[in-house]
């Protein structure tokens, strides 16, 4: 059993392969993916992919997006992926204190605000990776 699996970023084709088994960090929570599932179609949030494949796990750290699943494949249109190797926590942390001084900064119904919730969201995600 078999999923093909693309993960794209509005550069380019960041994975693409085959694998067992999909997790994804869907917006209302992670969800996974095995071949045979139903058509589903969800909007992503920053955090870890995680594909299973008969020689181990391989991760990627996602930014938001959107998850479209058949029985056969599954595709991520995500506005980054890097693998979660290269994680650097400690800029990450730098990162999330100055994206959350933005958001207590700026008021809540700006743009300002919105970025600052995205770049919380990021930064968070990377941490945990």
């Amino acid at each position: 059993m078999s999923l093909s699996v693309q993960i794209v970023t509005p550069a380019a084709v960041a994975w693409q392969g085959t694998v067992d088994e999909v997790q994804a960090p869907g917006l209302n929570g992670e969800f996974g993916a095995l071949e045979g599932h139903a058509l589903l179609l969800s909007a992503t949030r920053a955090g870890v992919v995680t594909l299973h494949q008969k020689g181990g796990l391989t991760r990627f750290l996602v930014g938001r997006g959107f998850a479209e699943v058949s029985s056969s494949s599954v595709t991520l249109l995500v506005d980054l992926c890097e693998p979660h190797s290269a994680v650097d926590k400690a800029a990450a942390a730098k990162a999330l204190a100055d994206a959350t001084n933005r958001l207590t900064a700026a008021a809540p119904d700006s743009v300002e605000w919105l970025e600052a919730q995205a770049a919380v969201e990021l930064a968070t995600a990377r941490i945990d990776a």
